[in-house]
């Protein structure tokens, strides 16, 4: 944590009705074991109470939290030969964010220790991991519920809690982001939004710094920034569209970048993107319609995951959409959390969960983890290519094709499309067969022959497999080879 106004901070803590779990008030009293053990105890218990930051004053009285001074000069310190900030900074795991606060308030001296909690695992000094019981220091082997509890929130601790914003005015929270616009996405049922900040506070998008001013969440920027390009940890990671002239790359006719955070941004992104895919305008029941050669759905939902689910700590490209005569590939950094093979019938995951929630709450994705499912389906009406899942170089790239007849595919075109139409069927409670592939594939029933091929070649390949080995070809249903 930034502390910009040390003197508004330590009003602030004065201001608690008692001590607290994340902060320990000390007058003169300093011993360098005991301070170890203060820091490893407040960054674990800050931790639980879901405090960003923990603190320990020296100078300010423990029951009445009168401001009385101290004589103790922490930089100064030493341990051995040592000093006491390079010594402690020694002893405690994992490493930790320990700044060291002096300054004066109204002739008196005060010294704070401002501690970020340990995202990786609780915090330990000298080997030993401490907790505060009731504003007491006590070893966290003896509290097993707590050890428990302190493990799960570092295990999923994310990247959208981290700040992309310090000590900031509320205007300038309203100046950097759409405010006004997330909360009424976010809250579509309410006639009148009270105040914004309130909101964003209460959503957990920005927090009090203590210091009457606030730190703007990752999240906030991720999901609703004017500005991306201006937040370093997020500079790389506004989606890029890149539009081709043919089927490969070498010559791209437009590149464009986005600004906006996802969650203004996604619809008019997704405009955009289907403005460049290649359509035709067909009359259908009287009325003029445009027909993309990639059905929206497909694009909206596999979009929805690509920027979704991407992993923010990746050194890898941003998330990207390329648009080629033929197909369109979707890319984002970061390695899927479940198999290419499996996403049609894997529970959902996410990195980013809360990202996920606000997306969801907003109308534009879901959690249920159908969207790949939604995908696929009108893929299959449109009875184009199987699309393709892979891992590629630290990224997950989904490729959507374009029309082909069923003489164009490939023989991996076809056993894909005959293994995402088993694993569909099985995923809705149905089964395979010649006939529901023939109709997914756009092929007449006189192609049963060529048809029935392609479902002896994916058996021997692994990736379906009889629903009973005994059953009479006339009436075979097929399952996919995980079922």
């Amino acid at each position: 944590m930034t502390v910009v106004d040390p003197r508004a901070l330590l009003l602030s803590l004065c201001q608690e009705s008692s001590e607290k779990g994340w902060l320990e008030f000390k007058s003169n009293r300093f011993e360098a074991d005991e301070t170890g053990q203060y820091v490893s105890g407040l960054a674990n218990s800050a931790m639980l109470d879901h405090k960003k930051t923990a603190y320990l004053v020296f100078g300010v009285e423990n029951d009445t939290h009168k401001i009385v001074g101290t004589d103790i000069r922490l930089k100064k310190k030493t341990v051995g030969s040592q000093l006491f900030e390079h010594w402690l900074a020694r002893h405690i795991h994992p490493r930790i964010s320990i700044d060291f606060i002096e300054f004066e308030v109204d002739s008196h001296h005060i010294e704070i220790i401002v501690i970020d909690p340990g995202y990786i695992s609780p915090v330990r000094f000298k080997n030993e991991e401490y907790i505060r019981v009731d504003s007491v220091q006590q070893h966290l082997r003896d509290y097993s519920e707590r050890e428990r509890a302190l493990w799960a929130i570092t295990s999923r601790y994310s990247f959208e809690e981290g700040s992309a914003l310090s000590h900031v005015t509320a205007e300038e929270i309203k100046e950097r982001f759409h405010c006004e616009k997330l909360i009424i996405s976010l809250n579509p049922n309410k006639k009148q939004i009270s105040n914004v900040i309130d909101q964003l506070l209460m959503e957990g998008l920005i927090l009090d710094d203590s210091q009457n001013r606030f730190d703007a969440t990752n999240l906030l920027a991720i999901i609703a920034a004017k500005e991306i390009s201006e937040f370093p940890l997020l500079a790389t990671k506004a989606p890029r569209v890149i539009t081709y002239k043919g089927t490969d790359k070498l010559h791209a006719i437009d590149d464009q970048t986005g600004s906006y955070g996802y969650g203004i941004a996604f619809s008019r992104l997704l405009d955009f993107i289907m403005g460049k895919i290649a359509s035709k305008e067909e009359m259908i029941k009287g009325v003029r319609t445009k027909t993309h050669a990639v059905p929206e759905i497909t694009v909206r939902e596999i979009l929805a995951n690509a920027l979704i689910h991407q992993d923010f700590m990746s050194q890898t490209d941003r998330p990207r959409v390329e648009i080629f005569t033929d197909k369109v590939r979707l890319t984002n950094p970061g390695l899927p959390l479940v198999s290419t093979d499996r996403f049609i019938d894997a529970p959902p995951k996410s990195r980013n969960k809360r990202l996920a929630d606000l997306m969801n709450r907003m109308g534009l994705c879901e959690q249920r983890g159908s969207g790949i499912d939604r995908a696929l389906d009108a893929i299959e009406a449109y009875a184009l290519p199987a699309p393709t899942f892979q891992d590629v170089e630290a990224s997950t790239v989904v490729t959507i094709f374009g029309q082909r007849s069923f003489a164009e595919m490939s023989r991996e075109d076809r056993i894909r499309a005959c293994y995402q139409h088993a694993a569909l069927k099985y995923e809705n409670g149905s089964t395979m067969s010649n006939a529901s592939l023939r109709s997914r594939l756009g092929v007449s029933d006189k192609q049963y022959p060529q048809v029935s091929i392609v479902i002896r070649e994916s058996i021997d390949l692994g990736r379906i497999r009889p629903l009973d080995e005994d059953q009479a070809k006339r009436n075979a249903r097929y399952v996919p080879w995980y079922a």
